[in-house]
């Protein structure tokens, strides 16, 4: 293999290297602010997340539970939905994926294409915001 080969070959896994690196630490800042948001209603900015009309409870945690299991009942006889793992996935028909969640999340569309309950805000987050805690909702509770 010539020098200029080798040099190549040596910057290229340097740069993927870091590359990994980097990827490793946007997926823990992306649950780091998918935890804040679904624990506190706030981002990891300190930022409330807003919902079309106000929500009964401040975070996803006050209906769901800190694991995500759901059961809590709400005023008009909601029960709130278990956002565990098993449930969004292994037990549905039309399992959910980051896109079903998101598009549950903040329009109130199920897996199926039913409207959820009304109780359930239709939060309004960015883009980033909306992935994170999608991305926390499906991957870390179990």
């Amino acid at each position: 293999m010539k020098y200029y080969q080798i040099a190549t070959l040596v910057s290229l896994c340097i740069l993927l290297g870091g590359c990994a690196s980097s990827a490793t630490d946007a997926r823990a800042d992306a649950l780091a602010n998918g935890k804040a948001i679904f624990s506190t209603g706030r981002d990891s900015q300190g930022q409330t997340i807003a919902a079309q009309t106000p929500p009964l409870m401040p975070s996803c945690q006050a209906c769901h539970g800190a694991n995500g299991a759901g059961g809590v009942h709400l005023p008009g006889g909601a029960v709130s939905a278990d956002l565990r793992y098993s449930a969004l996935v292994s037990g549905q028909k039309h399992p959910y994926t980051m896109a079903l969640l998101e598009r549950a999340i903040s329009t109130g569309i199920d897996d199926d294409g039913d409207s959820l309950n009304p109780v359930m805000p239709r939060w309004q987050l960015s883009k980033q915001d909306l992935h994170d805690v999608a991305y926390y909702v499906l991957h870390k509770l179990k």
